[in-house]
C-alpha cells in the first residue's frame, strides 16, 4: 500500500499540523496585541449598586460622598474598590421627580453643601423650591441633620433645577440653578432677583458678596439647566448646560454676564422666547456649543496632575444621551476645542465628573442600577 507523507498521514504529522497552527495562533495573536490600540483610559468600579447617584464630593481626609436622587448622602470611607459605607443619611423633604430630588454636594473642612428640589409643604402646601443645605461630618462619618441656607427665592419643579455646587477657588460657595423650565413671562433666567437660570458665588454662610455683580449673589444670569462648573488654577471658570434641541453649551462665567436664555442658544440662534431679554441686553456668546443634535452635557471637571500627561488642563464633560466622556482642549484665552470622544457607550448614561484626592477622575452613572467609576489615563 502506498503511504501517505508522514506530515498528512500519519498520527505524528497531525501533531505536526496541530503544532504549526497553534504556533501560528500565537504568532498572530502577539501580532494583533502589538497592532490593537490601547484603550485612552481605564475605567474601573468602585462602588456599586447605587441608584441614580447623582454626585460626588471627597473629605480632606479622602472619604468619598455621594448623593442619590431620592434623597440619601452616603458616606464612603474612603475611595478604594468596595470601601465600607460609614453612613447613609436621608435629606428631608426631598422631591425627586424627572430631574430633580437630591443632587450636587461639596465639602469645605467638615461643613457639607448640597443642593436639593424640596417640598416641605407637600403638594397641598407651599410650592416646592431649591435649597441648599447644609450639615457637619463627623469623625466617625455620620452627618448631623441638614439645615437650609437662606439665599433668596427659587422655584423648584420636575425639570431644569441645575444644582452644580462646588467651592471656589476664592473659598465662596458656587451654585447653579435652573431656569426650572417655566415658559413664557414666567421664565425667571432674565430676571437677576430670582436665583433661577443663575451661576451664584456666596458666602460659606449663603450670604452674598459685597463684590456680587448682582444684589441676589447671582454672577451670571440667561442659563437654562446648568449642572456642570469647573475652575481652572488660573481663575477660569467654565459653566455646562443642557441645550433645548440644540446647542448644549459650555460657558466662560464672568461676572455680570448674560448669556442669552431664553431669547437666544448658542451664538445667537433664537431661543423659545425669543423677546425674553432686554433690547439693550448685551448677550455673552458661547465657549462651544454643541449644534444638532445635542449630547446632553452634565458633570464637568479640568484634568490636573502629573498622571494626565499631556492632557493636564483638559476639560472632560460627561454625557447622558450620548453616554460618553468628552475631552475639550482649553486654549489660553479660554477658547474650547472638542477633542475626543471616551467611554464611548460602555457604562450608559454618565452624571457626575470630579477629581479625587489621589489625581484620578470619578464618574457616576445614571442609569437606575448604578456605579462610580475610577478613570486614569493609560500610559
Amino acid at each position: 500500500m502506498k503511504r501517505s507523507p508522514p506530515f498528512l498521514g500519519t498520527t505524528g504529522g497531525r501533531f505536526v499540523v496541530s503544532g504549526l497552527l497553534l504556533l501560528a495562533a500565537v504568532v498572530g495573536a502577539a501580532a494583533w496585541s502589538v497592532l490593537r490600540p490601547v484603550a485612552p483610559v481605564r475605567a474601573d468600579t468602585i462602588q456599586d449598586g447605587l441608584v441614580h447617584p447623582w454626585d460626588i464630593a471627597f473629605a480632606p481626609d479622602g472619604r468619598m460622598l455621594v448623593t442619590e436622587r431620592a434623597g440619601r448622602v452616603l458616606v464612603f470611607a474612603d475611595a478604594t474598590p468596595h470601601a465600607p459605607i460609614l453612613s447613609a443619611t436621608t435629606v428631608p423633604d426631598i422631591r425627586a421627580e424627572l430631574e430633580s430630588g437630591l443632587m450636587g454636594i461639596a465639602i469645605h473642612e467638615d461643613t457639607v453643601y448640597v443642593c436639593a428640589s424640596r417640598d416641605p409643604g407637600g403638594e397641598d402646601g407651599d410650592p416646592w423650591r431649591v435649597d441648599i443645605l447644609t450639615a457637619t461630618l463627623a469623625a466617625d462619618g455620620r452627618l448631623s441633620p441638614f439645615t437650609a441656607l437662606s439665599i433668596g427665592p427659587t422655584i423648584g419643579g420636575p425639570r431644569h433645577q441645575g444644582c452644580a455646587v462646588e467651592i471656589g477657588p476664592d473659598d465662596h460657595l458656587w451654585v447653579t440653578i435652573g431656569d426650572a423650565n417655566l415658559s413664557g413671562a414666567e421664565n425667571p433666567a432674565q430676571d437677576p432677583a430670582v436665583l433661577n437660570g443663575k451661576v451664584l458665588r456666596l458666602g460659606l454662610d449663603g450670604s452674598v458678596p459685597a463684590d456680587a455683580p448682582f444684589a441676589s449673589g447671582a454672577v451670571s444670569i440667561g442659563h437654562r439647566n446648568p449642572q456642570g462648573i469647573a475652575f481652572r488654577e488660573d481663575g477660569l471658570i467654565l459653566e455646562v448646560e443642557h441645550g433645548t434641541d440644540v446647542n448644549d453649551e459650555i460657558n466662560h462665567i464672568l461676572p455680570g454676564a448674560n448669556y442669552g436664555y431664553p431669547c437666544v442658544t448658542g451664538d445667537g440662534v433664537p431661543g423659545p422666547i425669543p423677546d425674553a431679554c432686554a433690547t439693550d441686553a448685551v448677550l455673552s456668546p458661547p465657549a462651544w456649543a454643541s449644534g444638532a443634535p445635542t449630547i446632553a452635557t452634565s458633570g464637568a471637571a479640568f484634568l490636573a496632575g502629573a498622571g494626565w500627561g499631556e492632557w493636564e488642563g483638559n476639560l472632560v464633560v460627561t454625557t447622558l444621551k450620548d453616554e460618553d466622556l468628552r475631552r475639550f482642549v482649553i486654549g489660553p484665552d479660554g477658547s474650547v476645542t472638542a477633542a475626543e470622544t471616551l467611554l464611548d457607550r460602555q457604562f450608559g448614561r454618565l452624571r457626575a465628573a470630579v477629581i479625587g484626592p489621589d489625581g484620578a477622575l470619578y464618574l457616576s452613572t445614571g442609569n437606575g442600577d448604578d456605579r462610580i467609576l475610577r478613570i486614569v489615563k493609560n500610559p
